[in-house]
């Protein structure tokens, strides 16, 4: 005789989750807003409780590490690890579209040679850029591009772009308005970029590596900063819309 209570039980541990994938699949805007709006929440949150509890360090570098954990920790639930793009080589696609990328973010800082002015802080900013690649690419090229794949490419890679750069807000805890909203609007213009190279190659691993190097080798540039950055970006956002735009069978975005 079957046990009602049990079966019950089962029906509800088997809803919960398909409620949810259904609510993903139907709603995917407002599922992408809701993880923006959390995850705003939660690092405002963090960095004001480190500035309070941990003063001794670094709010921002708190933060992101705990934010790190989160991300890692939301596609371990998710079991959307591969989903997201960090997957085999095997699965990768297109390769040779990186070269350029690559070309863009390690070439043009070392024009005008390198400034060691911040080599002392190496492994620091290593560590820091490496988790920063990781967390914002994880959480906006695997997880939101993802959710946001209902709505087509074109869509899915400017509405990414645009809550990327709302992302950057909770930065105005640490540094200047001028900085963020400049941060901002080139968090837009390299989203458009790094959406496109990581829906062409079917991997995520080559944009958190590419995010991570921009950064970071901005700190050793010649080059004012700033103005480079915004070369940068504003190349690959270029190069990603071209990607895009002679992509012949955007419907394989499958893991």
């Amino acid at each position: 005789m079957n046990n009602p209570i049990s079966a019950a039980s089962a029906q509800t541990t088997d809803f919960s989750p398909k409620k949810g994938q259904i609510f993903i699949k139907e709603h995917p805007l407002a599922t992408a807003i809701i993880v923006i709006v959390a995850d705003l929440v939660i690092s405002i949150t963090l960095g004001l409780a480190a500035k309070t509890l941990l003063p001794q360090f670094q709010a921002d570098f708190v933060t992101l590490v705990a934010m790190s954990f989160l991300v890692a920790l939301a596609l371990t639930v998710l079991g959307w690890w591969k989903v997201a793009g960090f997957n085999s080589p095997a699965q990768w696609r297109e390769m040779g579209l990186v070269i350029i990328p690559f070309l863009i973010v390690l070439g043009l800082p070392f024009l005008k040679g390198i400034n060691m002015e911040n080599s002392s802080s190496l492994a620091y900013l290593i560590v820091g850029y490496a988790l920063t690649g990781f967390m914002e690419e994880g959480l906006m090229r695997g997880i939101v591009l993802r959710v946001l794949k209902p709505l087509g490419i074109n869509r899915s890679v400017v509405i990414s772009s645009a809550l990327f750069a709302l992302l950057h807000m909770t930065n105005f805890l640490f540094r200047s308005p001028f900085i963020v909203l400049a941060q901002m609007l080139g968090a837009f213009v390299h989203g458009i970029g790094l959406a496109a190279i990581r829906l062409r190659t079917n991997t995520i691993w080559f944009v958190v590596i590419l995010h991570a190097l921009h950064d970071l080798l901005l700190k050793f540039t010649n080059f004012p900063a700033i103005p480079l950055d915004v070369v940068q970006v504003t190349l690959i956002m270029i190069y990603g819309i071209y990607i895009l735009r002679t992509w012949k069978h955007p419907q394989v975005v499958e893991q």
